[in-house]
């Protein structure tokens, strides 16, 4: 009976194993049908479904970037000082560049510190590749680096462990050389966790980002150790403005404090009589300094050389008013500047991270800028290290690990390329992919999409893709539509597929391939011009999605507009311009866009007339009683001049001219009407020719009372 009830039991677990293993493998197929919806190419798909077979909870959603893998990988290579790999003994002779720059003399070319040279074109593709990366450890680098009030102090102590700053308080060398702790309860995961909920950063990115880049034992990295001369006591954890090296970073953790004119260095400060002292040293404008101390109208400082390896100067004492301070204090540009302990590095770092790195919110898009909300492709990218986001994966995953929290819900964006060597477009035999998607027309707000019909199709779905992720736009029977309510001179990727109706089903097609258009900007706003006699300031509104400014000029000869200059700044002073001569400009915006400049909608003409030259006068003033002597100064080419005085400063009332003449002749007494009244004067010149007569600007006004 026993063994009757064992081969039951036997038979039983037997059936059950059987059903689990099938209802696991339908939960699979309907999950890789979810992917595939979603527009995942089945490349990654396999990758995908065994992660959310571990882990549940977590969300994958395709970034599309509607760029060709290979444009793509040309892109990120256009300067190969931008990708940079380690040179070690356990990467195989492929992964370094061998081009005629990088590699001479049979010696790979050093780009930065002692042993990293430039990626070849196919260790770019590996670490590029986003299917490479599809596993539970380098799964992280495509995470949000937004900020999430799950993350906490001690998932941040995971990742720190193992370096100096892990449960410790902030000690460091200060601009003397002393050692000084921050206080006595603030840790290093402390401030990190407020610079988190601050800048809406997270934490454990900035965490990993520190580890990444000058994580060890101890704090012996240049731009943590606080003893790299000629910056001692200044910090930068995130390697911020690192271009070639730890001293670049820390010249801009500085503050590229410099003095704007010629000026004095003090040797000492006397706190007495509050001024410098002591030997006295000259230098010159445009003398770099890094700063050590506030002593009153003084910065106390560290001159050096801002090129040829930032070679240390004397120290000492420098007005405030004589420097530079534009990158320095929490202003915009400041970023709490000079960062002169690690908590000032860790917070301001992230606030600037941030605000720089918006429209690339994930450790992959920082390393590799292929966002299409991005209006800097392949550029502004945080570092050149080609595998800088697979090994801050790896840190972020051995922390959340640690800290027993893999298994929340947590967020991927995950790159997909067109034409990328492998994927295979996603088909639905029931309906047939929509073909022949194509833009017809648009314009600032709108545009206009056609595509060829599916045969069985009852109507076509639109989507959309802003804000990182696809949106459903509309469905419509026809074959083409007008997608609406776009803003103007911004990127958007368009996608279509057909369904129909069988029964209580809906039966989906596979999307089109992927469109992408740049929709027309609106005019520049609010453009107009100041004039002298010989320059003209043109002024404009910003356009909030240009990066630059295109300013056209008429040109006379040809009788068109021709580009004057591209310009950053919302203004533009032209110089060396003709007197009493109209000009006539147009301008638009411009932003890069696939790798290439755009010109948005040039703007309505706008004339600006030069004035003609202006008197100097010199005084005016009343010596003897209803008497006001005016003096000017001589005018060469013209026939005389004309003074006009008046007991209004308007001249519209109450007023007289009197004209004085020859042109060698610079002064003359007017009459008043009135004694001990107020009166106001102003001299202009003018020239006779042919019977008419031109006349200049006038001077200004001077004011005086009469006796």
């Amino acid at each position: 009976m026993k063994k009757i009830l064992s081969v039951i039991a036997s038979v039983v677990i037997a059936i059950t194993g059987i059903l689990q293993a099938g209802a696991l493998s339908v939960q699979a197929a309907d999950y890789a049908a979810q992917l595939r919806n979603k527009g995942f190419p089945d490349s990654y798909v396999d990758s995908l479904v065994k992660l959310h077979s571990k882990y549940p909870n977590w969300i994958f959603e395709p970034l599309f970037t509607g760029i060709d893998w290979k444009t793509a990988v040309k892109g990120e290579r256009s300067n190969h000082s931008n990708q940079l790999i380690e040179k070690i003994s356990s990467y195989d002779s492929s992964m370094f560049c061998k081009c005629s720059k990088c590699y001479t003399n049979n010696h790979y070319v050093i780009q930065e510190a002692d042993n990293w040279v430039s990626a070849s074109e196919s260790a770019v593709e590996y670490y590029m590749d986003p299917r490479n990366w599809l596993s539970e450890k380098y799964i992280f680098q495509f995470e949000s680096t937004k900020y999430d009030g799950t993350q906490s102090k001690l998932g941040v102590e995971s990742i720190l462990n193992g370096t100096w700053m892990h449960d410790s308080l902030i000690t460091y060398k200060t601009t003397s050389g002393s050692t000084k702790t921050y206080n006595s309860t603030t840790k290093y995961s402390d401030v990190i966790m407020k610079a988190a909920n601050d800048s809406g950063m997270s934490a454990y990115y900035l965490a990993s980002k520190i580890r990444q880049e000058n994580g060890g034992a101890k704090a012996t990295a240049s731009a943590v150790c606080g003893t790299v001369s000629p910056f001692q006591g200044i910090y930068n954890y995130y390697n911020i403005g690192a271009y070639t090296g730890a001293k670049d970073g820390l010249s801009w953790a500085a503050g590229y404090l410099k003095t704007n004119k010629s000026t004095t260095l003090y040797a000492k400060y006397n706190s007495k009589t509050k001024k410098g002292e002591g030997t006295k040293t000259t230098i010159s404008a445009d003398q770099y300094m890094t700063w050590r101390a506030n002593k009153g109208n003084y910065y106390y400082v560290r001159l050096y050389d801002e090129y040829g390896g930032y070679t240390e100067g004397k120290s000492g004492y420098v007005l405030v008013n004589d420097c530079r301070t534009t990158y320095l204090g929490d202003k915009s540009t400041g970023w709490g500047r000079p960062w002169t302990n690690p908590y000032k590095a860790i917070y301001y770092g992230a606030k600037y991270i941030a605000k720089n790195f918006t429209s690339q919110p994930s450790g992959y898009l920082q390393k590799f800028n292929v966002s299409p909300s991005s209006y800097y492709l392949y550029t502004n990218e945080y570092m050149a290290n080609v595998a800088a986001a697979t090994a801050e994966s790896a840190t972020t995953y051995n922390a959340y690990d640690k800290a027993g929290i893999l298994k929340i819900t947590k967020k991927f964006s995950i790159p997909v390329f067109e034409n990328m060597p492998g994927n295979e477009e996603n088909t639905v035999t029931s309906l047939s992919k929509v073909s022949g998607l194509k833009i017809k027309s648009y314009n600032t707000s709108s545009v206009s999409l056609s595509w060829n019909k599916v045969s069985d199709a009852s109507r076509y779905q639109v989507q959309v893709y802003r804000n990182h992720k696809w949106t459903n736009y509309a469905t419509t029977p026809s074959t083409n539509i007008t997608v609406k309510g776009l803003g103007n001179f911004a990127s958007y990727i368009f996608r279509v597929r057909a369904y129909t109706k069988s029964g209580s089903n809906t039966i989906y097609g596979a999307y089109s391939a992927k469109v992408k258009q740049l929709t027309k900007s609106n005019t520049i706003q609010k453009f107009k011009g100041e004039s002298t006699n010989n320059s003209i300031t043109l002024k404009w509104s910003k356009h909030s999605r240009a990066v630059g400014y295109r300013i056209y000029k008429y040109d006379s000869k040809s009788k068109s507009y021709k580009k004057y200059k591209d310009v950053k700044a919302t203004s533009l002073k032209i110089s060396n311009l003709k007197g009493n001569t109209k000009y006539k400009f147009k301008i638009a915006p411009y932003r890069n866009y696939n790798g290439s400049k755009v010109i948005g909608t040039k703007s309505g003409v706008l004339s600006v007339s030069t004035k003609n030259k202006q008197t100097a006068i010199k005084s005016a003033k009343s010596n003897s009683v209803k008497r006001i002597k005016v003096k000017w100064n001589k005018m060469s080419g013209v026939s005389g001049y004309e003074v006009m005085w008046s007991t209004t400063s308007n001249f519209k009332s109450n007023f007289l001219s009197n004209y004085v003449k020859p042109a060698s002749k610079t002064s003359t007494t007017l009459k008043t009407a009135q004694s001990k009244k107020t009166y106001y004067v102003k001299v202009r010149a003018y020239k006779k020719s042919g019977g008419k007569t031109k006349y200049y600007s006038w001077s200004k006004t001077l004011k005086l009372k009469t006796k």
